[in-house]
Formats: C-alpha cells, sequence, structure tokens
C-alpha cells in the first residue's frame, strides 16, 4: 500500500471515529429522552454497535479494499478522543436545539391541525345540533297546536277506555297480590 493510501485510510478512519463519536451521543440523547426499558436498550445499543462496525468496515472496504491494520484502530480512536474533547459540546447543544425546534413545530402542526380541522368541525356539529333541535321545537309547537282542537276527542276516547279497562285492572291487581303474597308466605316457611 502506498503512502498515500495510508493517510487516506488513516484519515477515513479518523473521520470514522468522529463519525462513531457523533452517533454514540445522538444515540445516548434520544435513548434518555425516550425512557426505554431495559431489554430496549440492551437490544437498541447492540445494534448501535452493529452499525458502527458496519459503517467503519464499508468505509474501511471502499477506501483500502478492506486491509486492517493497526493503525486503522489508531485512527478510530484518535477521530473519536478529538470529537469527544473537541466538538462534544457544541454539538451536543446544537442536538438539542435541533430537539426543541423539532419538538416545537411538532407542537405547532398539533394546535394548528387541531385549530384548522378539529374546532370548525365541532363548531358545524354544534350549529347542526342547535338548528335540529329548534326544528325539532318549532314542529313539536306546531304539533300541539294543530292538536289541540281534537284535544276533547281524545280524552272522551281515554276515558271510555280507562272506564271498561278499570274494573278487569283492579281485579288482575288483586289475583296478583294475593298470589304474591301465597308465595313470599310459601317462602318464609321454608328453611333456607
Amino acid at each position: 500500500m502506498t503512502l498515500t493510501g495510508q493517510a487516506v485510510t488513516m484519515l477515513a478512519m479518523v473521520l470514522c471515529g468522529g463519525a462513531v463519536g457523533i452517533l454514540y451521543d445522538t444515540y445516548r440523547t434520544f435513548e434518555r429522552r425516550c425512557h426505554l426499558t431495559r431489554w430496549l436498550v440492551w437490544l437498541c445499543d447492540f445494534l448501535f454497535w452493529i452499525s458502527c462496525m458496519f459503517l467503519v468496515f464499508g468505509t474501511l472496504l471502499r477506501v483500502n479494499e478492506g486491509v486492517v491494520r493497526l493503525y486503522i484502530f489508531f485512527g478510530i480512536g484518535i477521530g473519536a478522543i478529538v470529537y469527544f474533547l473537541m466538538f462534544r459540546r457544541p454539538y451536543l447543544a446544537l442536538l438539542n436545539r435541533i430537539i426543541a425546534f423539532g419538538l416545537w413545530l411538532y407542537r405547532l402542526l398539533l394546535r394548528t391541525g387541531y385549530y384548522l380541522l378539529v374546532v370548525p368541525i365541532l363548531f358545524l356539529y354544534r350549529v347542526v345540533k342547535r338548528i335540529a333541535l329548534f326544528l325539532l321545537t318549532c314542529l313539536l309547537v306546531t304539533g300541539q297546536w294543530l292538536l289541540r282542537p281534537f284535544q276533547w276527542v281524545g280524552r272522551w276516547i281515554w276515558n271510555a277506555a280507562w272506564s271498561r279497562i278499570r274494573k278487569p285492572l283492579g281485579r288482575a291487581k288483586r289475583y296478583g297480590t294475593k298470589r304474591w303474597q301465597a308465595l313470599t308466605a310459601w317462602l318464609k316457611g321454608k328453611k333456607m
């Protein structure tokens, strides 16, 4: 391998180390914000390190055809250390601002959707409900007004029917009451 190839490989591995540091901080920030369960954290950790391994060895495969040498690991370590010492605080501040902006935008879209979709639908529902209640009230009042002349006929029919069924209903009630009293007396006589 030429000296230029080794320099390009070293630079690529330093950049990969920095990228792994950035990905690690991003992953940890989201993990803390999501409050995952312990087994899910283990699964996500495993998947994170597998994806970092694919990132590093994929880059290594493109840069120098996958030749692994000791200075490659030094390059990854140097890149990660440089990131953690120099760029971590500014990156985390930027990441937290991006997350805060994303949450603000999400809440804004929810509020906008609520006021553009839900509030008008609720308003239309209330208007239709009030119109329907008004029409029903008008219909009932008009019906009562129109049926008022026939009210005396209805009373006469009701009184005639009631006078005919009052005696049989009274007899049925007395018969049912006697049977009920007999049943309760019989049940009280039994020992439970």
